[in-house]
């Protein structure tokens, strides 16, 4: 055996460090100088000899502390490499493309032009870094943020978002609102919301807006949506429900697209949107009550049709000290606006009989019935108006539009009473007036007409049984339920951690994956009652977006081909790292 392969080699050891050396980078057998940067060979890995090179080369520092000898160590480890410098740039470019992705994503959730990324938000973030940060804002002008690149960010997101609700729909129960409206350049437009539960709670999302091409026929839309789930694979079974308004395209008994979709899935529960029924029951009035509210449209019309009297009243209410200044236009499109028009109308109603008194629409209501019969309209359309309100929003479901609805039936029919006997305490204008025995039987009519109309209406929804357990299955009388239902409720109302959910989360408990694994056969059936749409709302919102994002420097935008909508609507978020991953990041041009 050659004397070489016997040879040793020379270990480092930590003791080696307050004489200035550690182990080189590329060959830990090789000692390394902190102070001159030179690599030795392994035969001067020995404490003499390396204690010698420090007395020959850096005779200053032989009593150097172990500290300071640390800190060269340190700062020679978080010296920049040709490596780090790389990886650094690459992290760098990477996270910008990330970032190009989320300002993306609230450019579409605020509705703004794609041009808002270079035009605003690019500069806002520069003038941020070098005013008050003091740093160099290279990254912020390398970042993609041109009107092409946000639209294609904007369209990658939507359609990952998409794929989500598809993959989620394929295998759960969902119920479906949906809405036909022109929109501008009278394009029809088919909206379509699901609700489904997930991870204990509803979840409304859009799941398509289509344009419909030339007729709008029940066959159009019905075809519309049979296509987009038989193309996604999601199950006609899987839909419980489906809301709509009483169009008769969509609602028609014999030929109507709800109509077409039961035929299809017997199962489905068929809704006409409670918002659209209490806004065609309030529209019922009598002769007399409407020539009092064509008098008091006329008086408005009389100020806002002139821009000079316009000014005026304006004048004349200032100086008079009045709570406003101007009077709301009545419109038949906003369904809330009557009440408004009314309730302001009566604010100002002193300053207006001074305005125009020579008018004889204004003279009418001057009357001692006139003034009664408007401030009793001013009353009951405010109420009407606040269960309109209550019907509208998010997760709202049948058993709480079947309380309101028929909460407020109750409450018209004390009115009745009350009125008759003319205890108006309930009526904020009215019990400011005295009105006649002539106008209190023409109110009470009224009244009558309204819970009539109401009850007719709304009979459908009064005939659907909402057993008293799914509300309170904690407090229920067990010998009231269901004998299919008797086992599971009765270990319900032992099971302390259930008990606890319903307690909380009232019946939207029944939405959570605990009381699904241990109460499948109630849960089942309360998530039936619980999971239809009771309206339109979300559908009507869309359309409200729709509006918004066509304005007029984007007319010209296809609304159903662009991801801009559902970002706008969406609570689902989108996998933007998955997204990344897909391109190379490049700088801005």
């Amino acid at each position: 055996m050659s004397s070489a392969s016997k040879k040793k080699v020379c270990q480092y050891s930590e003791e080696y460090l307050k004489l200035g050396f550690i182990p080189a980078v590329h060959d830990e057998r090789s000692p390394f100088c902190l102070l001159c940067q030179q690599c030795l060979t392994n035969e001067s890995m020995k404490p003499g000899r390396l204690e010698a090179h420090l007395k020959a080369k850096h005779s200053a520092y032989v009593n150097s502390d172990l500290n300071y000898f640390k800190s060269l160590k340190d700062k020679f480890e978080k010296r920049s490499t040709i490596k780090s410098l790389f990886t650094a740039q690459t992290v760098t470019v990477s996270r910008t493309l990330e970032a190009s992705y989320e300002i993306s994503l609230l450019i579409a959730k605020s509705g703004k032009n794609h041009t808002i990324g270079e035009d605003l938000i690019k500069p806002s973030i520069s003038a941020f870094l070098k005013t008050v940060l003091e740093k160099d804002d290279k990254d912020v002008k390398a970042m993609p943020l041109s009107n092409n690149t946000v639209r294609r960010r904007i369209d990658e997101m939507s359609e990952d978002i998409e794929t989500q609700l598809v993959e989620k729909l394929k295998s759960r129960k969902f119920s479906v609102q949906m809405d036909e409206s022109t929109v501008r350049d009278s394009e029809a437009l088919l909206l379509t919301y699901v609700r489904y539960i997930d991870k204990g709670e509803f979840a409304e999302e859009m799941l398509f807006c289509k344009s419909l091409e030339t007729t709008t026929t029940a066959t159009d839309i019905y075809n519309k949506l049979k296509h987009y789930l038989d193309v996604n694979n999601i199950p006609m079974e899987n839909i419980t429900s489906c809301a709509a308004d009483g169009a008769p395209v969509m609602m028609g008994k014999k030929n109507g697209c709800l109509k077409l979709m039961k035929d299809e899935n017997p199962e489905m529960l068929l809704v006409h949107c409670v918002i659209h029924r209490e806004n065609l029951v309030s529209k019922n009035i009598s002769p007399v009550l409407n020539e009092v509210l064509k008098s008091v449209i006329k008086s408005i019309n009389a100020i806002k049709a002139n821009a000079k009297c316009g000014r005026l009243f304006k004048q004349f209410c200032e100086d008079n000290n009045a709570d406003h200044v101007r009077l709301l236009l009545h419109t038949e499109v906003r369904w809330l606006s009557k009440g408004n028009c009314l309730k302001r109308f009566m604010e100002l109603f002193d300053e207006l009989s001074d305005f125009l008194s020579d008018k004889p629409e204004m003279k009418h209501l001057l009357t001692v019935d006139g003034k009664a019969f408007v401030s009793y309209l001013a009353d009951i359309f405010e109420k009407l108006n606040v269960l309109n309100k209550q019907l509208q929003g998010t997760n709202k479901t049948l058993v709480d539009a079947k309380a309101k609805i028929f909460g407020f039936i109750s409450f018209i029919e004390l009115c009745q009473k009350h009125i008759s006997d003319k205890n108006f305490d309930q009526f904020h204008w009215l019990k400011k007036c005295e009105p006649t025995d002539a106008a209190v039987l023409v109110i009470v009519d009224h009244l009558k007409i309204l819970a009539s109309d109401l009850k007719e209406r709304f009979s459908d929804l009064k005939q659907i049984d909402f057993p008293t357990w799914v509300m309170q299955p904690v407090l229920v009388d067990l010998s009231d339920v269901s004998m299919q239902y008797q086992e599971e409720l009765s270990e319900i109302q032992n099971d302390e951690s259930v008990k606890t959910l319903f307690n909380i989360k009232g019946a939207m408990a029944w939405l959570c994956d605990e009381t699904e694994t241990k109460y499948p056969n109630s849960t089942s059936f309360a998530r039936k009652l619980l999971l239809p749409f009771p309206s339109s709302y979300l559908a009507e919102c869309g359309f409200s977006a729709v509006n918004d994002l066509l304005l007029k420097k984007r007319n010209r935008m296809d609304i159903t081909k662009r991801g801009d909508l559902r970002l706008k609507l969406t609570k689902l978020v989108p996998n933007i790292k998955s997204l990344c991953s897909r391109h190379e990041a490049q700088g801005s041009h």
